[in-house]
């Protein structure tokens, strides 16, 4: 009984399949014949023959394109404008990025000319590095800072986020993002002669809110970004040695402020594809705030007691670089 219910669905499965091709095959070879009738001037039995095969999937998208271009003709080449409208306008929601060819009619370049296609708003993801760079706003230090011999270095690191447009015109886009970031950065102080290493790991949520303006060069379009971002931070832990004393992974996360607001400057270029457009970006985030939690700076004994170190009053600047791809959703519209 198994053996026959497998054969039987089996069975059933070819003929569906061979019953799909051969509907999409005979829906190719109707596109052929609608094509030669158009040229001979015999078209009023052109739309019933290709609306079936839109309207139940049978084309390929070149086809499908081919299908919607014909109907269109021929409904303006028999004065139907009504419905030449209304194929146009389903025609350019299936084909937004659609462009004129030199082989276009007169006509339907007209028609399709009277419309706007235009993206309404767009979501993408970015991934990249970043480096993080520390803005001392007063140092501190258990022996005497006038004696201060602390350096930061840059950490590197990575983010990846998401992206979310909205277009307010051909050149102006307003960027909301949420990117997972992981920052870190390195010091080295020397006091007494003695020498501490500390690394510091922060995982934050960035969420940068940006206007940008495109200059439009065909395929390129180079942009400008200014902005704001609010970070909130997930995690902050450091790694300390001095002489022969290690210590990694140590948590300080309530050394650290919970949030941190930064300027955000920056530009890059898109790269326009089929169904959307890669991109470069580049961007500074400038801190605004001191992000080191002044009510415990002391309330840790083994950071400045075992390690001798004690946190300055700092803020955190980045520089991002990223790729990424960003697919629009377009609003077709009819010029006025």
């Amino acid at each position: 009984m198994n053996h026959f219910l497998r054969y039987t669905s089996v069975f059933i499965l070819f003929l569906w399949s061979f019953s799909l091709n051969a509907q999409e095959s005979n829906c190719a070879f109707k596109l052929q014949e609608a094509e030669a009738m158009y040229e001979t001037g015999i078209l009023d039995s052109i739309p019933a023959m290709l609306r079936a095969c839109i309207n139940n999937g049978s084309f390929d998208k070149e086809e499908l394109a081919s299908a919607y271009k014909l109907l269109i003709k021929t409904y303006l080449f028999e004065d139907y404008e009504e419905m030449a409208e209304l194929t146009m306008l389903k025609f350019l929601k299936k084909f937004p990025e659609y462009e004129i060819k030199p082989t276009d009619p007169v006509e339907f370049t007209y028609l399709y000319k009277s419309y706007q296609t235009v993206p309404l708003y767009s979501i993408g993801v970015i991934l990249g590095g970043n480096y993080s760079y520390v803005r001392i706003i007063e140092p501190y230090s258990y022996g005497d800072t006038e004696d201060y011999k602390g350096e930061y270095s840059s950490g590197f690191n990575f983010q990846i986020g998401l992206q979310l447009k909205r277009y307010i015109n051909d050149n102006i886009e307003v960027n909301l993002d949420g990117i997972y970031t992981m920052k870190q950065f390195y010091y080295e102080i020397t006091q007494n002669n003695v020498k501490t290493v500390y690394d510091e790991y922060q995982t934050v949520l960035s969420f940068p809110l940006t206007g940008t303006y495109d200059f439009k060069l065909g395929v390129w379009s180079p942009y400008l970004r200014v902005g704001a971002n609010f970070d909130y931070l997930l995690k902050a832990s450091a790694y300390f040695e001095r002489d022969d004393q290690k210590e990694s992974d140590v948590d300080i996360s309530g050394e650290r402020k919970e949030y941190n607001i930064s300027a955000v400057l920056g530009g890059g270029v898109k790269w326009n594809i089929k169904k959307g457009y890669l991109m470069l970006d580049v961007r500074y985030h400038l801190g605004f705030m001191n992000i080191v939690n002044t009510d415990t700076r002391l309330t840790q004994d083994y950071k400045w007691d075992k390690y001798g170190y004690i946190d300055d009053d700092f803020a955190l600047n980045n520089l991002f670089v990223s790729f990424g791809f960003v697919y629009p959703f377009y609003r077709t519209r009819q010029n006025k």
